[in-house]
């Protein structure tokens, strides 16, 4: 009898910068394996994160054909699911394996899951039932069905120990404590499916803990939509601070703050907590009221302050756009946090009507106009307009001073001077797993079908399109463009314009583009401009002008600088007008690193800074974002540590 061989995946948060971490963690899928393994039926394998999370869609599809699986599953997101969607219908079409999705995304109210392309749907959680559907074909003329997995949940299994997940490129481990959540908050799925709440024992949690600390990751994600609501909590906490006394592991999670009291916050400190996620939403009563989220906002400030007291940061979240909230009611929930002194770690961000949520069920009743596609963003409501919630995120910018929806990274180096001077085309690389991925093309000429096809089928999620100076002829910049973006239709991509003589006609480049629209990020991305439209191509401009030419929407100028000296205050307060500095390899390694060393703690007040020299630039990330980066990704063999 011929095996079934699984293979599943998990698709990343889609960006506009290689190497950047999306916490792409397929600790779902995981699950399943761990199952699968443990009813004794398979094989079952997982496509490793960094292979899911940085191959570009026409990769990572002749990886999985390649393979060949039997059946193939897709832990389905709001930000993959479209990617999902054409990965399984791409390859149902190439040699018909069956695919399952599940996910959170996956649920009975969302029709924009269902294709012909899709065999199964399991709702919920899915470790059981994904058993089933392995060991008795039947079940799959179900087409879709759910199952509880509270006893294996319970058990406390985590998949780290066996190998089955990548921590080192998050330098995180995630701890799943707790399924289900006693709140039932109108904008959240979180435990919606579930009847119960279930909870794994207090000495697997520890047990965890223990084993970030042997295998020195930096940081544990207790994964609890409200921690605080654990019976044990006194009793996990103290055994934790027993064998995180040095606090060599950063503890976080999510709670309510209204629970928080002198002793608790004593013990959460004691363990080694250092962040909290803390959801005030808002102060209105009436936006709280109908979200089902009674709120006491005096208690609220006075767990606040005693975490903040101990040295745990708390990030308070507020949302836009929330029913029986208005544009007055927004700026007193901004007001309330500015005037507490709650602004260090703020997240403000539209809201979503999620599928599966009581808004997504009463959207109708409560007048609620929201985009269909993912992220499903707020439009307007009954009493907030279209306009006013772009004004209230415009307010709670300047209130906050913060940038709700900042550029990507400014990251122009590998070979710029070296070769986009010359006549050959080129390409930078980097390995996963022993694949070869583009991450840049630097392009000089044209070049043959053949080649370009090739290199379609090895891009990078996301890639770099570097045009030289010497190419002049547009025609081969938009044969370029519709021919990688046609072949990798859900993989965001940044055009480099290094030095033209003339600027292109950029709409003809924008209409070349074959991206799927909207792309999750067009949607994700929205409020970046006044009007909706591309975010997920993005065009530099890499020049010596100082002068603004440059500046619609999803384009940045980038100033060469040519000075013999590299740049002091008054340099780089003078280029304040342009989105970046690119600092070419002509300067000797050591300076370029005393002057990062000198401006790194400024980094933030600076204009975006790229260095032509990869081992410069990958010094700069490390000093000034390396928390956000994968840096084993990044190109250098010359690393400065601090």
């Amino acid at each position: 009898m011929k095996t079934t061989r699984t293979l599943l995946i998990q698709l990343p948060i889609p960006q506009l910068n290689f190497a950047r971490q999306t916490g792409n963690i397929p600790l779902g899928a995981a699950c399943l394996k761990m199952a699968a393994d443990n009813a004794g039926v398979g094989p079952v394998s997982l496509l490793p994160q960094r292979m899911a999370t940085y191959l570009g869609d026409a990769a990572l599809l002749d990886l999985i054909l390649a393979k060949q699986p039997d059946i193939v599953g897709f832990g389905v997101y709001t930000w993959n699911l479209d990617r999902s969607l054409y990965m399984a219908r791409q390859l149902k079409k190439a040699y018909g394996p069956r695919i399952v999705f599940g996910g959170p995304e996956v649920t009975p109210d969302n029709h924009r899951i269902l294709s012909p392309a899709v065999d199964f749907y399991l709702f919920g959680e899915g470790e059981v039932l994904f058993s089933d559907l392995l060991k008795d074909r039947t079940h799959w003329r179900q087409q879709s069905g759910q199952a509880s997995a509270d006893a294996a949940f319970e058990q406390g299994q985590s998949p780290y120990p066996l190998g089955l997940l990548e921590p080192e490129i998050e330098n995180m481990v995630l701890i799943e404590t707790q399924r289900g959540c006693p709140h039932r908050c109108g904008y959240c799925y979180y435990g919606k499916s579930r009847r119960r709440i279930s909870t794994v024992p207090a000495d697997f949690v520890v047990d965890m803990v223990e084993w970030t600390r042997v295998h020195r990751i930096a940081e544990a994600y207790l994964l609890d939509p409200c921690l605080n609501a654990r019976r044990d909590l006194d009793h996990l906490l103290k055994s934790i601070a027993r064998i995180n006394r040095d606090h060599r592991v950063r503890i976080i999670s999510e709670i309510r703050a209204e629970a928080v009291t002198e002793k608790i916050a004593d013990a959460y400190a004691a363990a080694g907590f250092t962040w909290f996620e803390i959801g005030l939403q808002s102060t209105n009563p009436t936006a709280l009221k109908k979200m089902d989220r009674p709120t006491d906002l005096k208690a609220f400030l006075q767990g606040v302050k005693r975490l903040k007291a101990r040295g745990i940061n708390t990030g308070i979240d507020l949302i836009v756009g929330l029913p029986g909230d208005d544009p007055e009611g927004f700026s007193q929930s901004l007001a309330f946090v500015v005037d507490n002194g709650l602004i260090d770690d703020v997240q403000v961000f539209p809201l979503s009507v999620l599928p599966g949520t009581p808004f997504r069920k009463n959207h109708q009743a409560l007048q609620l106009s929201f985009d269909p596609t993912p992220p499903y963003t707020i439009i307007k409501t009954p009493t907030f307009t279209d306009q006013q919630i772009v004004e209230a995120l415009d307010e709670a910018q300047d209130r906050f001073d913060l940038c709700l929806y900042p550029f990507p990274d400014l990251d122009l180096s590998g070979c710029l001077t070296q070769y986009v001077q010359g006549k050959d085309n080129y390409v930078c690389t980097a390995d996963l797993n022993g694949v070869q991925v583009i991450t840049k093309l630097i392009i000089n000429r044209s070049e043959s079908a053949i080649q370009l096809g090739m290199w379609a089928g090895q891009l990078a999620h996301p890639y770099q399109l570097v045009f030289g100076p010497r190419l002049r002829d547009q025609s081969i910049m938009v044969e370029m463009i519709r021919g990688f973006s046609k072949a990798n239709p859900l993989t965001p991509f940044e055009v480099v314009l290094v030095e033209p003589s003339e600027l292109p006609d950029m709409q003809r480049l924008l209409d070349a583009c074959q991206l799927h629209r909207p792309h999750y990020l067009d949607n994700d991305l929205r409020f970046l401009y006044p009007t909706p439209g591309n975010r997920a191509m993005l065009v530099t401009l890499l020049c010596k002008q100082k002068q603004l030419v440059f500046e619609c929407a999803m384009q940045r100028q980038v100033y060469w600088w040519t000075a013999d000296r590299l740049p002091d205050r008054s340099g780089l307060e003078m280029l304040e007008m342009v989105d970046g500095i690119f600092i070419p390899d002509k300067y000797t390694i050591s300076a370029l690193y005393q002057w990062q060393n000198r401006w790194a703690p400024d980094s933030e007040d600076l204009p975006l800074i790229t260095f032509a020299d990869q081992s410069a630039q990958k010094s700069w990330i490390y000093l000034t974002m390396s928390e956000d980066y994968w840096l084993d990704l990044l190109p250098g063999d010359r690393f400065q540590e601090p």
